[in-house]
């Protein structure tokens, strides 16, 4: 037993199973990737979690200063499985018309209890100059059309992968 012991240690096995990645950095890489893919698809191919839902409640305007203009944004977060979601953080962009309007962070969100919803009141910010592109854009546009895209990336628990988050849609301005 010894001897398939120190045979599994030796320099010349380890380089002749692992094609030359002989140095003990190599293979304790080489483990610790073998371990997370395990672990991320262990977690991935749950069949019965559904991704969180975030929808835009409400734009209110704050401060502004220089070319930034300061919004409280309320997001409704909707956890629809039968585990609590912890948040570490997220961060969010409003485009509209495909331009990034408003952009912000938020730190660590109190935990949401299993098949429910909460609303998270965040401020953000805005470039003045990147709203007057799209308000010059929806001038020029016959129709006035204006589509929006939400995107949110949730830091959800220990896991380092955000998950992203969209809800899109069309408005038909008046």
């Amino acid at each position: 037993m010894k001897a398939l012991a120190y045979h599994l240690r030796s320099p010349y096995f380890i380089r002749n199973v692992f094609g030359g990645a002989g140095d003990r950095k190599t293979l304790r890489l080489s483990a610790v990737v073998f371990l997370v893919t395990c672990l991320s698809s262990c977690v991935l191919l749950n069949p019965a979690y559904e991704k969180p839902a975030v929808h835009l409640v409400r734009i209110a305007p704050l401060s502004s200063s220089g070319f930034e203009q300061r919004f409280q944004v309320d997001l409704k977060i909707i956890n629809p499985n039968s585990t609590s979601l912890s948040a570490s953080g997220m961060s969010y962009t409003l485009r509209l018309n495909h331009e990034n309007v408003v952009k912000g962070v938020a730190g660590p969100i109190a935990e949401i209890p299993p098949y429910s919803e909460t609303i998270v009141q965040v401020e953000a910010s805005t470039n003045i100059l990147a709203g007057l592109r799209m308000i010059s854009s929806l001038l020029e546009r016959p129709g006035r059309e204006l589509h929006y895209e939400l995107e949110t990336k949730l830091r959800a628990g220990w896991w380092p992968v955000p998950l992203r988050i969209i809800e899109s849609g069309d408005i038909t301005l008046p």
